[in-house]
Formats: structure tokens, sequence, C-alpha cells
């Protein structure tokens, strides 16, 4: 099975901002774990929350404001890790506040790091999700981009069960609450400048993550894959059942 890192175009200095619902902090934590095991150094962070990382999925955590702070913290770390976690904030007991969204560009510019991965966005554990006037927090010269979903949502009714903020979902795809997410209403919602794609720059190269594929009938993904890939933002389509088993999608 390819790794994810194997399947996307990176370029030298990526920088990634990861949207979306569905396996945002695994997915941060499976590419940056790929990357270090190939001799990266690689920095990984939030614009917005995450939980403390759990043993196992970074080498150490660093937590400061200020991007000076962090500098002098992170160049030693790189002497022991590949791999750091970086924070602006303890806001409570298993929760960390994200940095400003010009940080993850100047550590990426000052810190040694060969690449940054920034978790941009939250979904509260939902499958699919449309972001409100603030979100995402996007890290400024963003260059590659993640919009991930999980394919359960696909043909699920729209409710608060299934996504996060279903009511902006309603308002970008233009249907109304209790309605099919069919594939191409999902597809509308990824494509779409207020919905999936909201505030990511068109330099970035972007990609749709579909988790958990095995949760909707093949022709319903497959339908879903080929309407995504007419659009001219999009540069591929990946599905994954479990971290670390992505593949490239068989209908693009």
């Amino acid at each position: 099975m390819p790794l994810l890192s194997d399947l996307i175009d990176l370029p030298p200095q990526p920088l990634i901002s990861i949207v979306g619902a569905g396996g945002k902090t695994t997915t941060m934590y499976t590419l940056a774990s790929e990357l270090a095991q190939r001799g990266k150094r690689v920095i990984t962070t939030t614009t917005t929350q995450i939980f403390f990382p759990e043993q196992g999925e970074t080498g150490t955590l660093i937590v400061a404001a200020e991007t000076p702070t962090l500098l002098k913290m992170i160049n030693p770390a790189w002497n022991q890790h590949q791999h750091v976690t970086v924070a602006g904030a303890v806001i409570r007991a298993d929760k960390l506040g994200g940095l400003q969204p010009e940080q993850p560009y100047e550590l990426l510019m000052h810190s040694g790091a060969d690449a940054v991965i920034v978790e941009a966005d939250g979904a509260r554990h939902r499958m699919i999700k449309a972001p409100a006037e603030h979100e995402p927090v996007v890290a400024l010269h963003t260059n590659v981009a993640f919009l991930m979903m999980s394919a359960g949502a696909i043909n699920q009714p729209l409710n608060a069960e299934i996504a996060h903020r279903p009511e902006r979902i309603a308002a970008v795809v233009g249907m109304n609450l209790g309605e099919i997410l069919t594939p191409t209403r999902i597809a509308r919602l990824i494509t779409n400048e207020q919905g999936a794609l909201k505030d990511i720059p068109k330099t970035a190269k972007t990609y749709l993550l579909i988790t958990h594929p095995s949760m909707t009938r093949q022709d319903a993904l497959q339908e879903l894959v080929s309407l995504v890939r007419r659009s001219q933002r999009v540069a591929g389509v990946l599905c994954s059942e479990q971290p670390g088993a992505w593949s490239a999608s068989a209908f693009s």
C-alpha cells in the first residue's frame, strides 16, 4: 500500500493546511511520521485547537505564543527529534490552542523544518462540514491543501449528527436540512469557494481526501469522485480505510 507522501506532489518546502472533517488530526500525524522516517524535519501544529498528542504521535510538544520563543525551543529539539508538535497555548487540561495564521510560515522559514503541517479547521468529529465566516484558519502561504470528508456522509440526510454546521452546508449547496447529501450535492460543497475551498489559495495544490470509503456504496463514491475531478482546483482524490493506507482513487 503506497504511503500518503507517495501519492501527493509535495513542493520543496511544503506548508500543508488540512481542512474539513473526518480524520484531520490522524492524517496530519500520519503524514508527519512518513516524512520524518524519510529524514525530513517536520513540524505539526494548528491554527485552531487540537487535543494533546498521544504517545507515539510526535517526538515532543513545544508550547509558546511568540515566534522567537518557539524558534529558540524548536532549534535544539532537532538534535533529538525529526518531528515536533507546536502549539500556542494550553487552553485546558486536554486541549491546545493554535498559532496565528502567519506563524507556520515563519517557522518553516526560520526553524530548520523541511515541512510544516497545519490542522486549520475543526469539525467536532462529524463526517462532513461547511465553514462558518471565521473558518477555516488557513496558514498564510499554504502551498498544499487537504480537503477532508468521511464517505459515511454520502447519501445520508443532512443533519447535525452527520454534519458540522449543517445549516452552512444547506446554504452553500442550495438544499434543506433533512434532504439527502447526494454525490452531486457533496461535490458542489467540495468545489465551492464558500464550501471546502473557502480561503484555500488558488496557487495551492489541493487534494480531496476521503476516509472510510467502505461506509458507502462504491457507485456513489465513484460518482462523487468523478464530479470532483472535473474541478480544476482539485489535483487528485485519495481514499483511506485506515491511517497509513491511502490509495489514489480508482475512479479518478
